[in-house]
């Protein structure tokens, strides 16, 4: 009996952490989870409580249906497993448990076949399974789905206006509310944190009772209630109370975003999620946590700063007296200073007549139309500025007025792009809850630690940069940072810690995440490296070349695959992702100390600042975060190398040569390379020599789209109308490699 019991707590484990870290619709992982349920259907028949079997088989058929996009709730699944490993608990201790399956497995879209079971005889029991106690369940006949009244989608556009305001706000609140809840959790005593959270559950429950989405106000309204008590002092922060909150604010969410999809596609604008579980929950809570005595006196007692006496007293003064507040009594009393208390409710009052930024919200469809016009704009005025007539011209009025335009012109340009600008701070926050349910879920103690999450980048770029941010705070935890054991073994603090860090370098935006956990280990990337055949056995690589290896499709050292990370695809998708953005990716570790990963990204994907260049009667502009270095070669650094073509000697090593004439079929003005110019640039850790024949200077261009047609050309990323009206094609770099490994 011991053997399956280890096979079907990893199975249940397995599923469990799985479902934690499930991000979106990730049918390999939903695959995976269905295997998993299936092998414990086959175990169940070694437990001696059939409820445990009909449980797999109720949480594995309601799977299949989300898999199926029949439903999408994924509520009554979670709160499955958890029963299941509660039974399974059980089972294992050799407890008495008993649990009303019925309203569960009526969630589920499964009965229970019998009014009643018992626990098994012993002619059913297999032989040497532990005695437990039975398992009742009644069953009351299914209660009917819960109704609540809700707006038809069909609406005039006044009303489409103020719920689409409604959803926008909502959600804002509410991606807000998390970070707070997280501040919260670790320090109770955020007395502006909890006010925050609270008129972000009353404003939701306000105007969704105004626009009649009962069912979303139902859940605000239960929620405030809770709130109001923790506000209030009646309640003491735990782990608990975080968890049903969150869990509530993703439900709301799920809610809110229902009605925005049916107001987007014109159907239902309740998609019906049943809230009775979180609702249950909060209730249950609140039922638990009544209690007479104020839970700051209690902790006033317990840090030794009053007496039991004291408090007593303190009580009584407060039922004469309701509204004051009992710090203040106990103050008043000499029982305890001012500082003690004032702990408690520090930021909470704020500085008096501030001014108020006032907010305009614009369509993003009408911000982008206009940088568009304005990177026209400073199109048509560079041409202008170039022209002949102007250039010949002697007029100084019409020069100094053509200055004027210029400043303007680039000021306009400033601003509008600084329009696109958001904080990376929504991105950030959004890693708190990640970093959180991880390390809840991999049993490591682990703080996120964040600076410069004011820095502005491009608003078109923080969707973009979410999946790679969670494929790496993801690696950090389960690969980087050691469990708390290992970590005081080595006399580190059992809480690892990450740090995440934005700022502004060189016109770009640097994105740093570094962990204090293990490192990244030289010799077994070097190891692996070799056994998928990425290097030769000879091949002497620098530190940077060989930490650069973990971004090869398929890479991975991790010695077992978990349900977090490890099947080598989480880098290759970061390298990708940030090579989208224009953007690189550096690391530095030291072994048992950690490691520090640089994201590097341009500050708007509207402009590019790069090298235009000249091959022959065409213009290019290289990327200059592609750029190392710029030389006239000699004879002697020119070679050619059979089976590998030319070679240029750069900074001390041979680099392959790329003649983009030979790539894009146009005609040079030199043939042999001394007599051009070499630009070296740099594409996934490998290093080439493009040849030109002039550089014409660095400048910032406006990103045009080269349209359908010549979107898939390689080696070109887009197009820039130049001051003389022609057109300059953006390299890729990527494509450039391809093509020159291909020739």
């Amino acid at each position: 009996m011991v053997e399956p019991l280890e096979t079907i707590e990893a199975r249940i484990e397995a599923i469990s952490l799985a479902l934690v870290t499930l991000d979106g619709e990730d049918i390999p992982v939903m695959g995976q989870m269905l295997n998993d349920l299936g092998d414990l259907k086959t175990f169940a028949a070694t437990l001696p409580l059939p409820d445990f079997g009909l449980l797999v088989g109720a949480l594995s058929g309601y799977l299949e249906k989300i898999v199926l996009r029949e439903i999408s709730d994924l509520e009554p699944f979670e709160t499955g497993i958890g029963q299941l490993q509660a039974i399974f608990r059980a089972i294992a201790d050799q407890v008495d448990h008993h649990v009303e399956l019925a309203p569960l497995l009526a969630h589920l879209g499964a009965f229970l076949p019998d009014a009643t079971i018992g626990e098994p005889s012993s002619d059913q029991r297999p032989a040497g399974a532990p005695q437990t106690a039975s398992t009742t369940v009644s069953v009351p006949p299914p209660a009917a789905a819960e109704h609540f009244s809700c707006p038809e989608a069909d609406m005039d556009e006044e009303d489409r206006e103020i719920v689409s305001g409604f959803i926008v706000e909502s959600l804002e609140s509410l991606e807000t509310v998390e970070v707070s809840l997280i501040d919260l959790e670790q320090d109770d005593s955020e007395k502006e944190g909890i006010n925050a959270i609270f008129r972000a559950f009353h404003t939701i429950k306000g105007v969704s009772s105004f626009l009649g989405f009962m069912r979303i106000n139902r859940l605000a309204h239960r929620s405030e209630n809770l709130l109001d008590k923790i506000r209030s002092g009646e309640f003491i922060v735990d782990g608990d109370v975080i968890d049903v909150i969150l869990d509530s604010v993703d439900l709301l969410k799920r809610l809110i975003q229902g009605v925005q999809t049916g107001m987007e596609g014109g159907g239902p604008l309740d998609i019906g999620l049943n809230i009775a579980p979180v609702v249950a929950r909060i209730e249950a809570i609140q039922a638990a946590g009544d209690m007479a005595d104020s839970p700051i006196g209690e902790i006033l007692v317990d840090q030794g700063a009053i007496s039991r006496q004291h408090l007593d007293d303190a009580l009584t003064q407060q039922k004469a007296a309701p509204g004051k507040k009992l710090g203040r009594i106990l103050v008043e009393a000499g029982a305890t200073s001012p500082k003690q208390v004032a702990a408690a409710l520090r930021e909470q009052k704020k500085v008096s007549g501030q001014r108020m930024d006032l907010q305009v919200k614009v369509d993003t469809l009408k911000l982008d139309s206009l940088v568009d016009l304005t990177g026209e704009l400073v199109i048509a005025q560079s041409m202008l500025r170039q022209h002949p007539y102007i250039v010949n011209s002697g007029d100084q009025h019409l020069l100094h007025t053509l200055g004027q335009l210029n400043q303007i012109t680039s000021s306009l340009q400033t601003m509008t792009m600084s329009l696109r600008m958001v904080p990376i701070k929504s991105t950030f926050q959004k890693m708190l809850r990640l970093v959180r349910d991880l390390a809840k879920s991999s049993g490591k103690k682990v703080q996120l630690r964040m600076t410069g999450e004011d820095t502005e980048i491009d608003r078109n770029m923080v969707d973009e940069l979410y999946e790679p941010m969670v494929h790496m705070i993801r690696n950090s935890v389960d690969h980087g940072l050691e469990t708390p054991e290992d970590r005081e073994a080595v006399n580190k603090s059992p809480m690892g810690t990450i740090s995440l860090k934005a700022y502004h370098k060189g016109g770009n935006i640097v994105v740093e995440i570094d962990d204090d956990g293990r490192g990244l280990n030289r010799d077994r990337i070097l190891q692996k490296a070799r056994a998928n055949g990425l290097i030769d056995d000879d091949s002497r690589l620098s530190d940077s070349e060989i930490y650069n290896l973990i971004f090869q499709p398929g890479f991975s050292t991790a010695r077992a695959v978990t349900e977090i990370s490890g099947r080598g695809v989480g880098m290759d998708v970061v390298k990708k992702a940030i090579e989208r953005l224009r953007g690189r990716v550096d690391i530095q570790t030291t072994a048992g100390q950690g490691s520090t990963f640089y994201i590097s990204l341009p500050l708007t994907l509207a402009i590019i600042e790069g090298m235009l260049v000249r091959v022959g009667q065409e213009r290019y502009v290289i990327p200059a975060l592609s750029i190392i270095e710029s030389f006239r070669p000699t004879a002697e650094q020119y070679y050619t190398v059979e089976n590998k073509g030319e070679m240029i000697l750069s900074r001390g090593k041979l680099i392959p040569l790329v003649r983009l004439e030979t790539l894009f079929d146009t005609r040079s003005d030199f043939r042999h390379p001394w007599e051009g110019l070499v630009v070296t640039v740099e594409y996934d850790g490998q290093r080439m020599g493009l040849l030109l024949d002039e550089l014409l200077g660095k400048e910032e261009v406006v990103i045009k789209s080269m349209g359908v047609a010549l979107k898939h050309v390689r080696g070109i990323a887009g197009g820039a109308i130049l001051g003389d009206g022609r057109v300059g094609l953006i390299l890729d770099m990527a494509g450039i490699w391809e093509l020159a490994m291909e020739s």
